[in-house]
């Protein structure tokens, strides 16, 4: 089925969507944060991507931090994933988030600060490690952290210098966060869920869809997609809701763009094997 698709790479879907689906319907795989990286050998026939941790116990991992102890700890924690997840022969990318400019959580006991210029060299350490095994770095859009913002609270209103603010949740700053990394095997991972949780720091609706398509500006640079819909115009969107595709509001045309992309899509969610097969056809009517 996924056959039919015209689209450049295989489209993916996540493990838990299992293996007799993923067969059948002509899908690859990708290990998700949650997955046991080494153990779904199963998958092994499918599996081309994987997803690198963003916390290491109850911490997020920060390789820009301030505290070059714990920086090195996150640095460590994401080359050892990249070890355990090359047992894999067919995976070719290995996802991650830009680290934290401050995560203020009480358990965020180190690695509170993060540097801009300390993330870029921690980047190229993991990106140097990844390619001596043939392997690329996509570096992941972040999202804009909503939690314990009340509905009531308009956007121009939210003290942003007292919440968790990761880099690479705009388009602007995610986009040279790769330039600045400067390297052959490190690309960008559009997540189209979080791109909905940024733009709702806009206020104004049309500004939210010009925001979203933002994210697309140096299609070049994109080699990996973790596509779902959001809700553009109501509160639903300041989450990460990763709705099946074609139930959100996204632009039809910020779909259009995906689809042509020349990089590897994964469905980042999986609900019901209904579900799955309306996005395959969602996609095909693109």
């Amino acid at each position: 089925m996924a056959d039919q698709l015209s689209l450049k790479h295989p489209l993916s879907a996540p493990v838990e969507s299992g293996l007799d689906n993923l067969e059948r319907l002509g899908l690859k795989a990708e290990a998700s944060m949650g997955d046991d990286i080494e153990a779904i050998d199963e998958f092994a026939g499918v599996l081309i991507s994987a997803h690198a941790p963003v916390t290491i116990g109850s911490m997020r991992l920060n390789y820009g931090a301030t505290d070059k102890g714990f920086r090195d700890r996150s640095i460590a924690h994401v080359i050892d994933y990249v070890e355990k997840a090359r047992r894999y022969p067919n995976v070719r990318q290995i996802n991650m988030h830009p680290g934290p400019r401050q995560w203020l959580n009480e358990e965020q006991t180190e690695g509170r600060q993060g540097d801009y210029d300390l993330m870029i060299d921690g980047i190229r350490q993991i990106a140097a490690h990844a390619a001596g095994f043939g392997l690329e770095i996509v570096l992941e859009n972040n999202n804009a952290y909503w939690a314990g913002v009340p509905d009531a609270t308009a956007a121009a209103a939210v003290d942003w210098s007292q919440r968790n603010i990761s880099f690479g949740s705009s388009p602007q700053e995610w986009i040279q966060i790769c330039e600045d990394t400067d390297r052959d095997n490190v690309g960008l991972c559009l997540d189209s869920s979080h791109t909905c949780t940024y733009a709702h720091t806009f206020a104004d609706p049309v500004e939210r869809e010009d925001v979203v398509m933002r994210f697309l500006a140096k299609p070049h640079l994109i080699r990996h997609v973790h596509w779902s819909d959001n809700h553009l115009y109501d509160l639903r969107g300041r989450s990460d809701a990763h709705a099946v595709l074609g139930q959100g509001s996204l632009p039809i045309e910020m779909h259009r763009v995906i689809k042509d992309l020349d990089a590897t899509l994964l469905l980042e969610h999986f609900y019901t094997t209904e579900e799955l097969e309306g996005e395959l056809e969602f996609i095909a009517n693109l």
